[in-house]
């Protein structure tokens, strides 16, 4: 299965999960009905006639239906609405703070390292980073809408106790949820559930409220409510059960998923296989304390909490020894004894980089072709199996480290992206200076300026993991701000025609990034190509013309190939015309819409853009990365690559 079906299956499983909710939700009316009857008998006094007597009335049932559907349907709808700032807002529900990229605590340092170097090595945005500082127990989670507002938790149990691969191993299993689309099933059932949660915390109130002293000693009315929260307080219960069988029917399938993914990531089973060793032998082993571990416990790269003796049939994860096993067939069951760890930070990791980044990422070879079959890049889009921790560590290794110090912060990160998208020539350069200083005060102009000398002789592979390392900041930054870095980077973009379509790229995965982030509802409005059609023909026609170099007949043919891998735009007759130079406004407005056509779409798409971009059989490392920032648009990351991963 491959990272677009994942994405299909991922969607497949929100209507099943809607499905189940809707089966629990009409349990629940029906227990509900029930229980109004006891409690207006009770409260008529009439308990000791005939019990069936006036059982079925449909009035009263439409009304208890009426009610409990806008109950819950009400506290999922808030819940959900709580839950929209994406993975943020989850790591602080579950109580989470924010890891700082200035921390002085090396565990915390070692924890940001794994995490960038997974992103980089995944070729998506880097999640923020949360703590959970007063959890003792090993565990952590990913949460998000999209990988444009995820984030990435630990508990402090988890750096205390696990060594740098068991670490990575643990982030590993996370970003496979990243990169496999769960992480938006996953918030959406937080939300959905809550809704039948909510009404045993109605009923703990009512039971509080009937049991409590009322005014003048008089309790009349009190047994009733009493009764009334006691049965809420055991639907409720019900709805848990449910609730957790709902979260085990869409979890435990996609928990062996991700530790398999784990280990194709990390290269490296025994990291893995010892995280969850040391989950055994600690006495908190996984425990999450937070009020809110029973709605996230689908989220957990093992179980926050159990359900008692429901434990097996509801477990939302696989049994901790079957896990190891399949990664360690020799385990014999019995759990060593657990230490806690020393931690160095960023300084343990020079040491690897010494073996030099050559041996990693081959030569920058400008204006250089390697020959390479498109399968072979269309077949890297959200795999695992190719993505390297050592690659996303030495790309970084690219990036100076002050550059990378800024690049944490809103300001930094700002002044970074616009610098990366100064124009080479002086002349244009300057439009875009003279541009900015109609918005910006000198001295801002001047250290964008001063950070575009600096990134001028950046390798061009390190150019989008740059993107990557700062969008914890960019979404950092206000929504007005981020509404004015957009407008900037159009400035810099349309300053005159001397932008190269990788600058306009890289605009590109900017602005998706950043709105994607401030709007974080990932839907889909395109499942067909009838749609799209002319949008894909725009993309096709820029990638032709830019891996053209001028020659009308090559761009033609190169247009020709991308055309032939969709059978819809072979059937028609889009025009194109070498000769004429992009439109980036319909360039923009088709990658647009392109970002919400469906998985299967956007493959094909990808497909035929791959295609295009290696009509010639050759790929330079300019070409590479256009390809990649224009997956990255329509969120179909492509991990970065060594060439020689490519030859062949």
């Amino acid at each position: 299965m491959n990272f677009f079906e994942h994405q299909d299956r991922a969607r497949r499983n929100t209507s099943r999960l809607v499905f189940l909710f809707s089966l629990a939700v009409a349990g629940i009316i029906v227990a509900l009905y029930a229980a109004s009857r006891i409690v207006l008998r009770y409260a008529a006094g009439t308990s000791t006639g005939p019990f069936m007597h006036e059982w079925w009335n449909p009035r009263d049932f439409a009304i208890i239906a009426v009610c409990g559907i806008l109950f819950i349907g009400l506290a999922s709808l808030t819940k959900m609405q709580a839950l929209r700032g994406g993975g943020s807002a989850v790591a602080e529900m579950l109580g989470g703070r924010r890891v700082s990229s200035t921390t002085e605590d090396p565990a915390e340092k070692r924890f940001l390292n794994v995490v960038e170097e997974m992103a980089i090595a995944s070729g998506v945005p880097v999640p923020a980073v949360y703590l959970l500082e007063n959890e003792e127990g090993i565990n952590a989670f990913a949460a998000g809408h999209t990988p444009n507002d995820a984030a990435v938790a630990v508990t402090r149990g988890a750096l205390r106790h696990l060594k740098r691969d068991e670490l990575q191993g643990v982030i590993g299993h996370e970003f496979s949820h990243i990169l496999n689309g769960d992480m938006r099933l996953n918030v959406r059932l937080i939300g959905i559930l809550f809704g039948i949660f909510a009404l045993g915390i109605l009923g703990r109130i009512l039971l509080r409220v009937g049991g409590g002293p009322r005014r003048g000693g008089s309790k009349r009315g009190a047994p009733v409510v009493a009764i009334a929260g006691l049965l809420l307080l055991l639907i409720g219960y019900i709805g848990t059960i449910v609730g957790r069988l709902i979260q085990a029917a869409v979890s435990r399938e996609r928990e062996h998923l991700a530790d398999s993914s784990s280990v194709q990531f990390t290269r490296n089973p025994s990291g893995l296989a010892g995280a969850l060793k040391k989950i055994g032998g600690l006495t908190d082993g996984s425990r999450i304390r937070s009020p809110h571990a029973e709605q996230a416990s689908h989220l957990f790269f093992s179980p926050g909490r159990g359900m008692g003796f429901l434990t097996a049939a509801f477990a939302t994860h696989p049994p901790l020894v079957e896990r190891i096993r399949k990664l360690d067939s020799s385990f014999d069951g019995v759990f060593p004894p657990v230490e806690e760890e020393p931690a160095i930070g960023r300084e343990e990791r020079p040491a690897k980089r010494a073996r030099g980044l050559e041996d990693l990422l081959g030569p920058v070879i400008l204006g250089g072709a390697l020959a390479v079959e498109p399968k072979k890049i269309l077949d890297r889009v959200g795999d695992p199996n190719v993505n390297d921790p050592a690659l996303g560590a030495a790309l970084l290794g690219l990036i100076p480290e002050e550059i990378r110090s800024r690049a944490a912060t809103p300001e930094g990160a700002a002044r970074a992206i616009l610098a990366l998208l100064f124009d080479s020539t002086d002349d244009a350069r300057e439009k875009q200076i003279e541009i900015l200083e109609k918005d910006l005060p000198r001295g801002e102009v001047d250290s964008i300026v001063r950070m575009h000398e600096e990134l001028r002789g950046l390798d061009p592979r390190a150019r989008l993991p740059l993107v990557d390392l700062a969008a914890p900041a960019l979404r950092d930054l206000e929504p007005i701000e981020r509404q004015k870095l957009l407008v900037r980077l159009d400035a810099l973009v349309n300053a005159d025609a001397g932008v190269t379509l990788f600058e306009f790229a890289l605009r590109q995965v900017i602005a998706h990034r950043l709105l994607r982030a401030s709007r974080p509802v990932d839907r889909i409005r395109f499942r067909s190509f009838g749609p799209v059609l002319k949008d894909v023909g725009v993309l096709l026609g820029a990638l032709a013309r830019a891996g053209s170099g001028g020659d009308a007949d090559a761009a033609r043919a190169a247009f020709a190939s991308g055309v032939s891998r969709i059978e819809d735009l072979a059937k028609t007759s889009l025009p194109f015309r070498p000769e004429e130079p992009t439109d980036f406004a319909a360039l923009e407005k088709a990658l647009d819409r392109l970002a919400e056509a469906s998985f299967a779409v956007r493959e094909k798409t990808v497909d035929a853009a791959v295609h295009v971009a290696l009509a010639d059989r050759a790929v330079t490392i300019e070409e590479a990365e256009l390809i990649r920032a224009f997956s990255a648009s329509l969120d179909c990351p492509i991990p970065p690559f060594p060439p020689e991963s490519l030859t062949g």
